[in-house]
């Protein structure tokens, strides 16, 4: 599969895929690139319903649920405060959700996706929560 350089001036649409094991970037519907770490800002989080209780039901995952928004600049000096680490677990929540207190998120003004840090076999998809410090 020919991958292609996404458009950093476009919103992109994160996934982590289980096969691969790192992140699955889209953009205008396909999927271009493949990625260890990314920065998004102006995010939203979204589930679709309808893939969240396919997953409950079949109990087997699917790509249902993504992180939107648009990349960072590579080399950017932003000042941000660290808010908390989010997760995303179909059998137990129906939106993204804070980690520590499992209160549901829908947007943010940073994230940073990694798995770059982890063995093979152990990796998972690590999001963190920040905010711009003005």
């Amino acid at each position: 599969m020919p991958y292609y350089k996404f458009d950093e001036s476009k919103p992109v649409e994160v996934y982590f895929n289980l096969h691969r094991k790192q992140f699955s970037i889209r953009q205008d519907g396909l999927v271009v690139q493949h990625m260890m770490h990314l920065d998004l800002q102006d995010v939203t989080f979204h589930v679709q319903p309808a893939g969240n209780a396919k997953v409950r039901k079949e109990m087997r995952k699917n790509v249902h649920a993504y992180i939107k928004g648009m990349p960072a600049p590579p080399n950017q000096t932003v000042s941000l405060t660290k808010l908390g680490e989010l997760t995303y677990n179909p059998y137990k929540y129906k939106t993204f959700v804070w980690k520590e207190t499992e209160e549901p998120i829908q947007s943010a003004e940073w994230v940073s996706l990694d798995c770059e840090h982890l063995a093979f076999e152990d990796r998972k998809a690590i999001v963190w929560a920040w905010k711009k410090n003005y």
